[in-house]
């Protein structure tokens, strides 16, 4: 898998709130991932800031050339609660999802995972997961998407798979 760069500018206005982020990717890895969902039959959810003014459909995935389609998770309404820790509201709209239809998923995230992938990991008991926390300034690299394959084939072997659930580190 090819790691060449591309990086492209995404303006994105807000509620009076206009900034432009240099987004950096590697179209191998997106090809990849787009490998696996049409491989594996997976369904992509968008978990993201980005989802503010569809940001992510209308802006990001243009640029990225795929990952598309993907269904998307909003943001909670109102300020945070003074005791929630950081990116809590990530992992509890997972496992808002979770509930509402559980499966085996894999969670990516740059911080989020690493702050709160044992919580949805312990609320999630039962349900095979995989947490893979990229490095924020490196982002997904071959050895996840080679780790998502892995794992992804594992769940297909059989009944004992069920029981597969951890984190990918090797930073």
């Amino acid at each position: 898998m090819a790691s060449a760069a591309t990086t492209a500018s995404v303006f994105v206005d807000y509620d009076d709130r206009a900034a432009t982020y240099e987004v950096v990717w590697a179209p191998a890895l997106i090809e990849a991932l787009d490998g696996l969902r049409a491989e594996f039959a997976l369904e992509l959810v968008w978990l993201t800031t980005w989802v503010e003014v569809d940001a992510v459909r209308r802006l990001l995935v243009p640029k990225l050339g795929g990952l598309a389609n993907g269904r998307i998770l909003p943001l909670p309404p109102g300020p945070r609660s003074s005791g929630e820790a950081r990116g809590w509201w990530k992992a509890q709209r997972l496992l808002e999802d979770q509930a509402a239809k559980a499966g085996p998923f894999i969670w990516t995230d740059d911080s989020e995972v690493e702050l709160h992938g044992w919580k949805v990991l312990g609320a999630t008991a039962g349900t095979p997961s995989l947490m893979i926390p990229p490095h924020p300034m490196v982002g997904l690299r071959p050895d996840d998407i080679h780790a998502m394959r892995a794992w992804l084939n594992a769940l297909k072997s059989g009944p004992e798979a069920s029981t597969i659930s951890g984190f990918q580190h090797d930073r």
